[in-house]
């Protein structure tokens, strides 16, 4: 409900301007392009079209989503930070715009000198979570098993410096417990892995992995945040575990080139906020697992400084080098 509120507080501030929201009357008149730094099918791809679909709506042009994936989405982001400003190539950037930094990555583009953020529009709650039929019932089920075991207990995850890998690190630190990494290439491989061993956990976001959760094929243990979700009842909080600080999600938000014209931000912001304020679109990604956001372009920068600042200290003590 805070969520909603938000957004429709933030929707009636659009709508109250007293002049146009773009002094360029003529903007858009052509065809938009999205990029989206990884391949189709996947969380952000997924919410790229719903919000893309309803934005060519609000903006009476073409909005479309182009994929290229590549350099944990360094490829995609590089392409869009030396694009023309004029509001006709945009991004839509994920965790790593602000993970890459934290990691100590070298990347062709600097996040808040090559980029005018627009919005973050969703997030997507990290969880943990274990076969079955394993022993794991809780979180200190889990922390009790890595303290005791001398080669301690290993977790999976999408990959290495990935926003999951990251809270189990945080975890791991926090909790002085012998969590051991496991990275894969992605959540597909490591969701499979943990569907067929009863011993083995991974740390993922909810989407994919929250569906293996309501459909049976894992059960949760805790959600990295401070509010429980929706579509996981029953599944505690890491706050509600003894770890309020433990918190993490993906996020996904709009971005233009450095320079775009700041009726044209305020343009696109205009559409982006009107678009998930419908209805039946915020429904339909609440019950894909997004948590709805729709923010200000300031307050997307904010928490990208925030995201840094909260991950490089991680990063630094776990010792995470990205080759």
């Amino acid at each position: 409900m805070k969520q909603l509120a938000r957004l429709l507080g933030i929707a009636f501030v659009v709508a109250s301007f007293a002049q146009p929201a773009s002094a360029d009357s003529t903007y858009p008149d052509r065809q938009i392009q999205v990029i989206v730094p990884y391949t189709p099918g996947g969380a952000l791809d997924t919410l790229a079209r719903i919000v893309g679909k309803e934005m060519t709506e609000e903006l009476h042009q073409p909005v479309v989503v182009i994929n290229k994936p590549g350099g944990a989405t360094i490829t995609g982001s590089e392409y869009v930070a030396h694009s023309p400003h004029d509001g006709y190539t945009l991004l839509f950037g994920a965790a790593p715009l602000a993970l890459n930094v934290a990691l100590g990555m070298k990347v062709p583009f600097d996040v808040f000198k090559d980029f005018a953020p627009i919005s973050l529009v969703a997030t997507n709650p990290i969880l943990i979570a274990v076969n079955p039929h394993s022993s794991y019932k809780t979180l200190a089920d889990i922390l009790a098993a890595a303290k005791k075991e001398p080669k301690g207990i290993s977790y999976a995850s999408p990959g290495v410096g990935s926003a999951p890998h990251l809270i189990g690190e945080a975890l791991r630190q926090e909790a002085k417990a012998n969590l051991v990494h496991l990275p894969f290439r992605g959540s597909a491989p490591a969701l499979e892995s943990v569907l067929g061993d009863d011993k083995q956990i991974i740390i993922d976001a909810y989407i994919p992995t929250g569906r293996a959760v309501v459909q049976g094929q894992l059960r949760a243990i805790v959600v990295a945040s401070k509010n429980p979700v929706p579509s996981l009842p029953g599944v505690p909080t890491t706050a509600a575990a003894g770890y309020p600080d433990l918190t993490g999600q993906t996020y996904f938000g709009l971005l233009a080139p450095a320079g775009t014209p700041p009726d044209i931000v305020q343009r696109l912001h205009e559409a982006v906020v009107k678009a998930c304020a419908k209805e039946a679109v915020r429904k339909n990604l609440e019950s894909l697992g997004y948590d709805v956001v729709a923010s200000t372009p300031e307050e997307y920068t904010t928490y990208l400084h925030k995201e840094i600042d909260r991950w490089t200290p991680v990063v630094k003590a776990a010792g995470i080098k990205i080759d």
